[in-house]
């Protein structure tokens, strides 16, 4: 126990508990920012650990946390966002055009269930439809892309 009588000895500690907050702090706040200063705090316990100065932890701690902000940052936050797709369907929407059968009466201004390439979708139409009948797929909903308005096919 005397290796930790001594504050020289126990600073990469205080770094990792900083570390870890800086972690846990990302987190809670939105930004992919406290990441690198909780790997920066990281490195400087590094350094502490081998015996650095005080000084040079915290130099450390403030070089790394910054060069790791200016080239890594919107790399890796593409990396975890992922590359989204846009709300809006595409202009060029597959589904537009297509045959579907309602297997959900539609009996407007309530919505029903059309059967399109083996999946379920909620429908919506200006005309009631009855389950069994064939429609046609005019749009999707502005709102909800995961709702089509459809027609009775002729």
């Amino acid at each position: 126990m005397d290796y930790f009588a001594s504050m020289e000895n126990i600073l990469w500690l205080i770094w990792l508990a900083v570390g870890v907050a800086f972690l846990i702090a990302e987190i809670m706040v939105p930004g992919f920012i406290m990441i690198f200063f909780g790997i920066g705090a990281l490195i400087a316990g590094a350094t502490a650990f081998f015996g650095s100065s005080l000084q040079l932890q915290i130099v450390t701690f403030g070089v790394s946390s910054l060069a790791l902000i200016l080239l890594l940052r919107r790399m890796m936050a593409s990396t975890f966002r992922g590359s989204s797709t846009t709300d809006t369907p595409s202009e060029e929407d597959s589904a537009i055009g297509a045959l579907a059968e309602v297997v959900e009466a539609i009996t407007p201004p309530h919505r029903g269930r059309i059967k399109f390439q083996g999946t379920f979708w909620t429908a919506e139409a200006s005309q009631e439809i009855k389950t069994g009948i064939t429609v046609r797929i005019i749009s999707r909903h502005e709102k909800d892309h995961n709702t089509f308005t459809v027609e009775k096919e002729s």
